[in-house]
């Protein structure tokens, strides 16, 4: 059974993911904006996600609480934090490694026509 905070982590995972690999597909198809410089932009982008989910988190448990949590000290946000980074972060790893090899390609491919 999924508790409704593995909901939230998976659904941040899955929009950040679907949003920003779409948008890096989009500009390298439309703009020929290069995907490995999309994939590092991501990586710093994910950080500013994962901030605001643990920040926003432990903001929330606070005020819900009034600091009454009985021994509750949101360590579970954290973790759920560092997941997501790791996971975002290979995203970006994997995004990078493709967009070097799609340039590799490219430039072997203009030298062979040259």
């Amino acid at each position: 059974m999924i508790k409704i905070g593995d909901g939230i982590v998976w659904m941040i995972i899955f929009l950040t993911i679907v949003i920003g690999d779409g948008l890096a597909l989009y500009l390298y198809k439309k703009k020929k904006f290069p995907i490995w410089i999309s994939a590092i932009v991501l990586a710093f982008l994910s950080l500013g996600v994962v901030f605001s989910f643990v920040s926003l988190g432990i903001h929330y448990g606070n005020k819900s609480y009034n600091g009454n949590s009985a021994g509750d000290e949101w360590q579970g946000i954290a973790f759920a934090g560092g997941f997501i980074a790791i996971v975002l972060a290979l995203n970006a790893i994997v995004l990078f490694v493709i967009g070097v090899i799609l340039n590799i390609y490219t430039f072997i491919k203009k030298k062979q026509k040259a």
